[in-house]
């Protein structure tokens, strides 16, 4: 046994309380992962916390256990995990309570992971958090349907639903393992990754209107403003996904998605093809993620932004 999986194994066994959190504005790995380890941890007779400071989006209500998420009270846990988060900031108002803990747990798979733990699982080669946590929980011997269905969700998410170019041979090794547990993998793959309401829809169709192209259409823009979401009755959750649309288009290498949060700050959503590495990208503006996908918060007028971000791209096709 690997031992840094052995290390959290030994820790996870010997504490009686143990809190579980995600990163803000999480998305179907992140919550595929709180959750499953979160009810695998209760199999095994702990007493588990499961926190994110953000409510789960509509789409990811389907999950199972879903609704047991909370936002930390005061107290001390005797062992606190987090799941799916590159740095401490990402962890949001529930900073504080993953840091009080007793001991401190972090298992990610971003390249741009800034330890923040004591003990650190990082498998950056993994196409999902997801991915890492089923190899752990294997190990424990606490993976049941309820479980597996919920890693199988990470995957499909953070993959693409097996799309993008993190994913490797392991990675499909990974779902048939957890297709064995019995659950409609077909009905998985529709909730959280096909299916969108009519809402999301308006939204979609309104903000692809205004889509922008720079660099001979190697750039691609679409931004999604307080305007946006009051006319469609939606919200920033309702924005994830939909730039992935924009790098599908044959032309576009960089695309972005930039989401206003409050005046003159933007949640920014990067998503590039070979050759340009978006992670790179967003930790120049304090951000960080993967090759192929990454972000951050930036601050600042729209258009400085969109020609910052432009320049960004240019220099790097």
């Amino acid at each position: 046994m690997d031992d840094r999986y052995a290390q959290i194994i030994k820790a996870i066994t010997k504490a009686k309380d143990v809190a579980v959190y995600c990163h803000t504005n999480p998305d179907g790995d992140a919550l595929s992962c709180l959750l499953a380890m979160g009810r695998a941890l209760k199999n095994l007779g702990k007493s588990v916390s499961m926190y994110c400071d953000c409510e789960v989006p509509q789409k990811y209500k389907c999950l199972c256990g879903s609704d047991e998420i909370t936002f930390p009270q005061k107290g001390v846990h005797e062992l606190a995990i987090s799941v799916d988060c590159a740095s401490i900031d990402r962890l949001g108002q529930c900073m504080k309570s993953f840091l009080s803990s007793k001991k401190q747990i972090a298992i990610d798979h971003h390249a741009s992971f800034a330890r923040f733990a004591e003990t650190c699982l990082v498998e950056a080669n993994a196409a999902a958090c997801a991915e890492i946590v089923y190899k752990l929980l294997k190990q424990m011997k606490a993976v049941d349907k309820d479980v597996a269905k919920l890693i199988f969700a990470g995957i499909v998410t953070d993959s693409g639903c097996f799309a993008f170019s993190s994913v490797k041979s392991s990675t499909h090794a990974v779902a048939c393992e957890l297709l064995e547990y019995g659950f409609d993998g077909s009905e998985v793959i529709y909730d959280v990754f096909r299916s969108c309401d009519l809402a999301k829809f308006h939204l979609k169709r309104r903000v692809f209107d205004k889509t922008r192209f720079f660099c001979d259409n190697m750039v691609a823009v679409i931004v999604f403003t307080k305007d946006d979401f009051e006319a469609t009755h939606t919200d920033n959750s309702y924005t994830e996904g939909m730039v992935s649309e924009l790098i599908d288009i044959r032309e576009v290498k960089v695309a972005y998605a930039l989401a206003e949060v409050t005046k003159h700050n933007y949640k920014l959503s990067i998503r590039t093809k070979e050759g340009v590495d978006a992670s790179e990208i967003a930790m120049m503006m304090g951000g960080g993620g993967h090759m192929r996908a990454a972000g951050c918060r930036i601050n600042g007028f729209l258009e400085d932004i969109i020609e910052k971000i432009v320049k960004f791209a240019n220099d790097r096709i």
